[in-house]
């Protein structure tokens, strides 16, 4: 679409009208500045506002989209151009958005591991951080392994993978959307509980072994493993919790 041929018949009709940008504006509930962007060619008005703004400039939704007056012939041809325009546009909005999702998502995750790599080079001394430290496979396993069972007997395994999936597409209904939310706080409410319960099941094993004072180098070297299986639940707490954030506002925003 020629959006500064549309910008042009908008600012001739409201003219014609007698109308200010602002006067325009306040009838339907918008900016001056919005009216200015659209008569600049800058942009066009949203779908919501075209009904109301035709009805104003006392024209109809094809005329405004072609930018001028039409007549009985070109009507037709007119209106399914348009048509044609509005699909592809919204097709190609719909893909800007779900780029921009996964983008983002992208981005908190690295800046999480970002925070992670300067907490470790700023609290090194000056010999070599150990990350090793810092990986534990039976305690990764453990907080993965209680989390997908949980999503599994509580049979919210599906809606967890949609939950991914609409990051860049529109779910089917509502409903799909409300259970793809609920099994993300289900799964961050497993990570809670898997990471308090090992932190808590194996201090009070190590409590129980150190039965001396000469076990206590040892028993806080295995404290500091324990500890491993809550870090590893409140780093996948933190990437759920945006995009749990994420299907909120599409729920919020749902039309």
């Amino acid at each position: 679409m020629e959006q500064e041929k549309i910008g042009e018949f908008i600012a001739a009709q409201r003219k014609e009208k007698h109308m200010t940008q602002k006067q325009l504006g306040e009838a339907l509930g918008i900016s001056d500045k919005a009216i200015s962007k659209w008569e600049c060619g800058k942009g066009l008005p949203d779908i919501s506002i075209m009904v109301p703004l035709c009805e104003l400039l006392e024209i109809n939704v094809n005329e405004l989209l072609s930018g001028e007056h039409l007549t009985g012939d070109s009507y037709s041809k007119k209106a399914e151009e348009n048509m044609m325009h509005l699909i592809q546009e919204t097709e190609n909005q719909k893909k800007k958005i779900a780029h921009g999702n996964v983008f983002r998502m992208i981005a908190w995750i690295m800046g999480n591991l970002l925070l992670l790599l300067f907490l470790a080079f700023t609290t090194a001394s000056q010999k070599q951080f150990p990350f090793s430290f810092y990986f534990d496979l039976p305690a990764l396993i453990t907080v993965l392994f209680y989390m997908f069972l949980a999503l599994f007997f509580a049979g919210y395994t599906k809606d967890f993978k949609n939950a991914f999936s609409f990051l860049h597409r529109k779910p089917e209904s509502l409903e799909e959307l409300q259970n793809a939310i609920m099994a993300l706080s289900f799964a961050i409410k497993s990570l809670i509980t898997v990471g308090a319960f090992s932190a808590i099941f194996y201090t009070i094993y190590l409590l129980w072994i150190a039965r001396d004072l000469n076990d206590i180098y040892t028993w806080g070297i295995n404290m500091a493993v324990t500890l491993l299986a809550a870090l590893y639940s409140l780093i996948g707490i933190s990437i759920l919790l945006p995009i749990k954030g994420r299907l909120e506002k599409q729920r919020t925003n749902w039309k």
